[in-house]
C-alpha cells in the first residue's frame, strides 16, 4: 500500500480570475462530498476583508439554496452538472444532500458564519479565549489611545528635570536637521512605530533597554565619532603642514583634486564619499601634476616629496575606509537616540493605561498570539482548534503579514499531518499592502521552500473573467514590458511569468492620454479631460454608477469630486465627503481653537477670512487682503472677550461662560451665532456634531483634547451614501481592490515612485559596539543613494528603491485590471527617467515601436458599449 503525503494546494490567482468563485466550488465539493450534513463545521475559510468574507458566505448559501430545489437556474447549472460528474450522483441525490446541508447550516448559522471570518477576527477569537473569566475589550481606535498615552509621558516628563533636558535636547537636534520639533508630533510618532508589526522583533530587542542604558551608549556614540572626526581632522592639517614645510603651492597639483580632497577632512567634510575617480586614477600611475605645468621648481618639490604625500594619501584612505561605515552609522542614529531613549517609558505607560481600561488594541492582536505560541508551542487552546477543524482556506494571502501566517501555519500543518487539506489562494501582483506587513515575497518563499512532511501543488488560474479581450491582451503586454525594468529577480519573475488567457473575447477598450502641453493648471486641465470622457461615455449609454475614477491619494479624489459636484455630476465618494473639507465646519473648528488656545493668533486670522467667504463677517476693504493689513492686525491682538465680541457682531457669546459647558453645547452655540445651519448643508453640521457626540464619550469634555482627537480622526470623518444610488465612484486605488467597474478613468497615472513620507528601517549591528544593543533605527534619506563607501548601506538602498517600484507597480496594476468593458489613462509626459509610472507605460508602448513623440493618444480596441 503506497502512502500518498498530505498536499498544501497553493493557485496563483492574478485579478480578474474568478478567485471568490474558485473558493465557493472547493468548498461545496468538500460539502457535498461528505456524507455529514455539517461538515461546514470542519472548514475555516479565512479572508483579508469583511466583505470578501460576506461574499463567500453568500455565493455558498445561494448556490446550496439554488441545489437544493428541484428546477435550478441557469447561471447555477453549470456547477450543479459539474458536482454531479465529479461525485457519480443522481439529480436526486444531490437535490438530497444540498436540503440536509441547507437545514444543517440554518439550524447551525453561528458556526457557518464564524467559520468563513477574516484573519483579524479568527485572531480576536483566539484571544479572547486566552482571557476567559477576565473582562478584556477590543480598542479599535489605536491612535486615540496613543494619543493618551503621549498627553501621560508629556506631563510625566516635563515635570522631571532628567527628562526635560532630554527633551529640550532632542528639540534642538531636530531643529538642527531642519526638521519637525514638535514634541507631541515626535513622541506620536515613536509611540505608533511601538505597535506597528514590522517593528515588532526590534522593539522586542530594545524595549528593556532602559534610559541609563541609551545614556551611555549615546555618550559612547559622540565620544567615538568625535574620536574619528579629528583624527580625519588631523590628516587634513598634516598635509597642509606638509605643503607649508616644504613650500609645495596647492595649485601645483593637477586639477587641485589633492587639496581639495585633504581640505574635506580638515573642515570636517567626510560625510559623503570625499574620494574623487579622477584623483585615485592618477595616483595610481603616481601622477601628481600636470605635463603641462611649467613650474620646474614646484615639480621638483613634488617629486622629491612623492613617497611621503603617496603615503599620507593612503593612510587616509585606509583609516577612512576602515572606520566610515561604523561612523556613517553611529551619525545616523545619534539624530533619533534622544526620542528613542524614551521607549521604556512609554511601554511602561502601554501597559499601565492597558490594564487600567481592560483593553487590548486590535493591532496588537497578532503580536499576542505570537508571543503566547512562541510560549507554549502549541496552546491548548490550538489543540482545540487542531480538532475542530480539518480543511483551511486562506485568501488573499500576498496580503497577510508574517505573524499572521505564523500564527496560522501551526494549524494548517497540523490538519495536513491528520489527513486535512489547505488550499492557498494569492497573487503578488496585488500586494499593495507592504507597510502594513503584507509582503509578497512571503508567498514566493511559500511557493519554493521544502517542506518534510508534505508536498506542494502549485496551479494558475490562468482566465480573466472580468476583463473583455483588449483590455487583457493590454495588460498582458504591459506588464510583460515592466517586468524587464525590475532589478530583483523575484519581482521580475512575478510580473514576467504573468499571461493571463481571454475569456471574454471580442471587446474591451483602452486608451491612453499623454499630457505635455497645457496652458493651465495641471489638475484642472486633467479634470476638463476627464469631464468631456464622462459626457462621452453617457452618449455611449454607459449610466453614471457604471464609471469609477480611481486616485492615487485623498487629495486628488477630493478635487475631482467638487469639480464633478459643481458641473452637476452624482458623486459617491467617501474622499469628497469629508466633513472637514466643508466651510462650516472649517468655522467651528477654528473657533474652537481660538477660544481653546487664546494666543494662538494665526488661528483667529483664519477664522476672520472663512468668515467673509461665509458673508457673516465682511472684511473692511473689498479690495485685496494686504489693503486689510491694518485692520485684521489690530483685530487679532484684541483680548480674547473683545476679540469673539467683534467677530460675532456683538451676538451674546460670552466666553467666560462656555468653559464650563459642554463641547457639544459650545458647538450649537456657535452653529447659532453664525447661522451656519441650512438645508444644503445639514446633513454635515449633524454629522459634525455626531462626532461631537462620540468623542465626549473617547476623550472628555477638554476643548485641547477634543481638538487633538480631531486632528487624529478628521481625514476619516465622513457622510456615507449608498452604492445603490446613480452616481460616479471616485476611490483611491487601495480601496478598490477586489472591484470591478464597466468603465475605469484613472486620471493621474504618473505618480511619483519615491514616496514623500520617509520608510524607518531596522538594521542588525554588533553588539559590542552599541553597549549591547543589536539593532539600530534609522530613516532612509535619498542622499543614500551617493554614499559609495558602505557595502551594507548601499544594498540597503537598492533593495528599498526596489521594493518601493514593486509596491507603485502593484499599486498600477490593481489599477488598470478593475475594469470590464473600457480603461482610460491620463499620464503627465516627463522626462525619460524612472521617476514616475508614466516612464514605463511610455517604456512599453516604445517596445511596442507604437510611440511617437508628435503623437499623445493611442487607442486598443473600439471605443463602444458592450450590450
Amino acid at each position: 500500500m503506497i502512502i500518498t503525503p498530505p498536499t498544501l494546494k497553493i493557485y496563483n490567482a492574478s485579478a480578474g480570475s474568478g478567485k471568490t468563485t474558485f473558493l465557493v466550488i472547493n468548498y461545496l465539493y468538500i460539502l457535498l462530498k461528505s456524507p455529514y450534513p455539517d461538515e461546514f463545521k470542519r472548514i475555516l475559510a479565512l479572508t483579508f476583508t469583511k466583505k470578501a468574507s460576506e461574499e463567500m458566505k453568500n455565493r455558498i448559501l445561494q448556490c446550496i439554496k439554488e441545489f437544493s430545489k428541484k428546477k435550478v437556474r441557469k447561471e447555477y447549472r453549470f456547477l450543479f452538472d459539474s458536482i454531479i460528474k465529479n461525485f457519480s450522483l443522481t439529480e436526486d441525490q444531490l437535490y438530497q444532500r444540498s436540503k440536509k446541508i441547507l437545514f444543517s447550516i440554518l439550524y447551525d448559522f453561528y458556526f457557518f458564519s464564524r467559520n468563513i471570518s477574516t484573519i483579524d477576527k479568527f485572531t480576536y477569537n483566539i484571544i479572547r479565549s486566552f482571557f476567559s473569566g477576565r473582562k478584556i475589550s477590543l480598542e479599535m481606535d489605536t491612535d486615540q489611545f496613543l494619543l493618551k498615552i503621549v498627553k501621560n509621558i508629556l506631563y510625566r516628563l516635563k515635570n522631571s528635570e532628567k527628562w526635560s533636558n532630554i527633551l529640550i535636547q532632542s528639540s534642538l537636534e531636530k531643529l538642527k536637521q531642519g526638521k519637525n520639533w514638535d514634541l507631541r508630533k515626535e513622541l506620536f510618532k515613536i509611540t505608533h512605530m511601538m505597535v506597528e508589526e514590522n517593528n515588532f522583533f526590534p522593539i522586542k530587542k530594545i524595549k528593556n533597554y532602559s534610559f541609563e542604558n541609551f545614556l551611555q551608549l549615546k555618550n559612547i556614540l559622540i565620544k567615538r565619532t568625535k574620536i574619528f572626526e579629528t583624527k580625519c581632522k588631523k590628516k587634513g592639517e598634516k598635509f597642509f603642514n606638509f605643503l607649508e614645510n616644504t613650500s609645495i603651492q596647492k595649485h601645483s597639483f593637477i586639477h587641485s583634486d589633492l587639496p581639495m580632497f585633504f581640505q574635506k577632512f580638515k573642515s570636517g567634510n567626510i560625510f559623503f564619499n570625499p574620494f574623487n575617480k579622477r584623483l585615485e586614477k592618477y595616483l595610481k600611475k603616481g601622477i601628481l601634476y600636470s605635463k603641462f605645468f611649467s613650474d620646474e621648481n614646484q615639480k621638483i618639490l613634488i617629486e622629491t616629496n612623492k613617497k611621503e604625500i603617496l603615503l599620507l594619501y593612503e593612510e587616509t584612505k585606509s583609516m577612512y575606509e576602515k572606520n566610515i561605515s561604523n561612523y556613517f552609522l553611529d551619525k545616523l542614529f545619534l539624530r533619533n537616540i534622544s526620542m528613542l531613549s524614551i521607549i521604556h517609558e512609554i511601554e511602561k505607560e502601554f501597559h499601565s493605561i492597558r490594564n487600567e481600561e481592560k483593553i487590548i488594541l486590535n493591532s496588537e492582536l497578532n503580536k499576542i498570539l505570537y508571543e503566547k505560541i512562541v510560549k507554549e508551542t502549541f496552546p491548548k487552546i490550538y489543540e482545540k482548534i487542531g480538532i475542530q477543524y480539518k480543511y483551511y482556506f486562506i485568501d488573499e494571502f500576498q496580503d497577510i503579514s508574517f505573524l499572521q501566517w505564523q500564527n496560522i501555519k501551526i494549524l494548517v500543518e497540523n490538519a495536513l499531518s491528520e489527513n486535512g487539506s489547505a488550499i492557498i489562494v494569492g497573487d503578488p501582483k496585488q500586494s499593495i499592502y507592504r507597510w502594513r506587513g503584507g509582503d509578497a515575497k512571503q508567498f514566493i518563499n511559500l511557493i519554493s521552500s521544502k517542506e518534510s512532511f508534505y508536498k506542494k501543488k502549485i496551479e494558475t488560474i490562468e482566465k480573466n473573467f472580468r476583463s473583455y479581450e483588449e483590455i487583457v491582451k493590454f495588460n498582458n503586454f504591459l506588464y510583460q514590458s515592466i517586468s524587464k525594468t525590475f532589478k530583483s529577480t523575484i519581482y521580475q519573475d512575478i510580473y514576467k511569468n504573468y499571461q493571463q488567457k481571454v475569456y471574454k473575447k471580442c471587446g474591451g477598450y483602452v486608451e491612453l492620454n499623454f499630457i505635455k502641453n497645457y496652458n493651465k493648471n495641471y489638475k484642472e486641465y486633467i479634470y476638463s479631460k476627464i469631464k468631456n470622457k464622462i459626457e462621452k461615455l453617457l452618449k455611449q449609454k454607459y449610466i453614471l454608477s457604471d464609471i469609477a475614477i480611481l486616485v492615487r491619494n485623498n487629495e486628488e479624489g477630493y478635487f475631482l469630486s467638487e469639480k464633478l459636484v459643481e458641473d452637476g455630476f452624482i458623486v459617491n465618494t467617501s474622499v469628497s465627503l469629508l466633513i472637514k473639507n466643508h466651510l462650516e465646519i472649517q468655522i467651528i473648528i477654528n473657533f474652537l481653537y481660538v477660544i481653546g488656545y487664546p494666543h494662538y493668533y494665526q488661528k483667529r486670522v483664519f477664522l476672520i477670512f472663512l468668515l467673509s467667504q461665509k458673508k457673516f463677517f465682511r472684511i473692511r476693504s473689498n479690495t485685496t487682503i494686504n489693503n486689510d493689513h491694518d485692520f485684521i492686525m489690530k483685530m487679532i491682538f484684541l483680548p480674547i472677550d473683545l476679540f469673539i465680541k467683534k467677530i460675532t457682531l456683538k451676538n451674546s457669546f460670552n466666553v467666560n461662560k462656555f468653559y464650563n459647558k459642554s463641547i457639544y453645547n459650545i458647538s450649537e452655540k456657535i452653529i447659532e451665532v453664525f447661522g451656519l445651519l441650512d438645508k444644503r448643508n445639514y446633513t454635515y453640521i449633524y454629522s459634525f456634531l455626531d462626532f461631537v457626540y462620540r468623542s465626549m464619550k473617547k476623550v472628555g469634555n477638554s476643548i485641547l483634547d477634543f481638538l487633538d482627537y480631531w486632528e487624529l480622526k478628521k481625514n476619516k470623518e465622513s457622510i456615507v451614501i449608498s452604492n445603490q444610488i446613480n452616481a460616479i465612484r471616485i476611490m483611491t486605488i487601495h480601496k478598490s481592490k477586489g472591484l470591478q467597474f464597466p468603465v475605469v478613468l484613472i486620471p493621474f497615472a504618473d505618480w511619483n515612485i519615491l514616496p514623500k513620507k520617509k520608510e524607518k528601517i531596522w538594521i542588525d549591528v554588533n553588539p559590542y559596539l552599541y553597549n549591547g544593543l543589536n539593532t539600530i533605527y534609522l530613516e532612509i534619506e535619498t542622499y543614500f543613494k551617493h554614499i559609495k563607501h558602505d557595502d551594507n548601506i548601499r544594498t540597503l538602498y537598492k533593495d528599498y528603491l526596489s521594493n518601493i517600484l514593486f509596491d507603485n507597480i502593484n499599486l498600477l496594476y490593481v489599477a488598470t485590471t478593475r475594469s470590464v468593458e473600457q480603461l482610460i489613462l491620463f499620464s503627465k509626459l516627463g522626462d525619460n527617467k524612472n521617476k514616475s509610472v508614466s516612464f514605463y507605460i511610455k517604456n512599453f508602448l516604445c517596445e511596442k515601436k507604437m510611440w511617437n513623440e508628435k503623437k499623445y493618444q493611442y487607442f486598443f480596441g473600439k471605443e463602444e458599449k458592450i450590450s
